[in-house]
């Protein structure tokens, strides 16, 4: 008798989304008229001087329009139509990187990301991060709870800092089984985790990607605000902390009344098997976080001074 596969779905990898929406935007440049602001130069204040910043004149949108009157849709080429320069489809990447002087924003971003992403993909895999967290809990045995806000505490500070974000994801893979352990569910392992980082995101002070960058281009000055933010993130970070204690605690009371009570199963045969493994946490590990932390210190005392 043969049995025939059921064929599931998958997601496709990230480079075939990519070019998939760089292929849809070239098509819509054959559909869409191209149009365009005025723009007008104003001078601003900025502690006590002058200050020139290109705007948009509001209301002054119009299409192009050919000899006719018609709208104009200037559809994009594979490949740049100049010998250099011309940016096209297929081209774009190229070009984005090396167009303009080497001091240009788009030049300055991907270099940031590079070293930042770099940095953060060093200190993952040195394996410091997870085996620091499994010390922990093996520190805290029988004070379980007091994991919840040193835990949510430091992805927070991944998000504020390091614009932590998906990266959380296997973290929250690791704890999961070990909030289980510890009389929780898996809601608990993603608030301390993932939801955590949002958190920390939403209220950053120095977030390198989604704060710094942004204020580069809005031409306002980088890290500016940095004490309200801090303020903020405090504020934030506690709520959600008293929250996510606070439903851990009415779940370790009941835990049927957990949402993932019947997902968490899994894990808790797992754990009737003895399936345990311990995560040793060396000596340069721990050198490892300490550098981490030494450095998100300086960075923030900087920052609060430039505020």
């Amino acid at each position: 008798m043969n049995k025939t596969k059921k064929k599931t779905l998958q997601m496709p990898h990230t480079y075939v989304i990519i070019f998939a929406v760089v292929a849809l935007c070239a098509l819509l440049t054959y559909l869409i008229p191209v149009g365009s602001f005025q723009t007008e130069d104003v001078t601003y204040m900025v502690a006590g001087a002058e200050k020139t910043r290109t705007v948009i004149v509001p209301d002054s949108f119009a299409y192009e329009l050919d000899e006719a009157g018609n709208k104009v849709c200037n559809g994009i080429p594979l490949f740049g139509t100049e010998d250099f320069g011309g940016q096209g489809m297929l081209n774009y990447v190229f070009e984005g990187l090396t167009s303009g002087d080497k001091w240009g924003s788009a030049v300055g971003i991907v270099a940031f990301i590079l070293v930042i992403g770099g940095a953060f993909g060093i200190v993952m895999r040195t394996g410091a991060v997870d085996a620091g967290i499994h010390a922990m809990i093996r520190r805290t045995k029988g004070r379980e709870i007091v994991l919840i806000p040193v835990l949510f505490t430091l992805f927070s500070l991944g998000g504020a800092v390091f614009g932590m974000g998906e990266e959380a994801i296997p973290f929250a893979m690791v704890i999961v089984p070990l909030t289980i352990a510890m009389g929780y569910d898996a809601v608990v392992a993603v608030c301390v985790t993932y939801c955590a980082t949002q958190i920390g995101f939403g209220t950053s002070w120095m977030n390198p990607f989604g704060l710094a960058i942004a204020q580069g281009i809005a031409g306002v000055p980088v890290m500016s605000g940095a004490g309200f933010r801090i303020v903020m993130w405090i504020v934030f970070t506690a709520a959600g902390i008293l929250f996510t204690m606070a439903y851990a605690h009415k779940i370790r009371k009941n835990p049927l009344a957990s949402v993932a009570y019947e997902s968490d199963a899994y894990y808790r045969d797992q754990m009737t098997q003895g399936d345990d493994k311990e995560v040793p946490f060396t000596f340069g590990q721990a050198l490892v976080l300490l550098v981490v932390l030494a450095t998100i210190f300086v960075v923030v005392a900087v920052m609060i001074g430039f505020a």
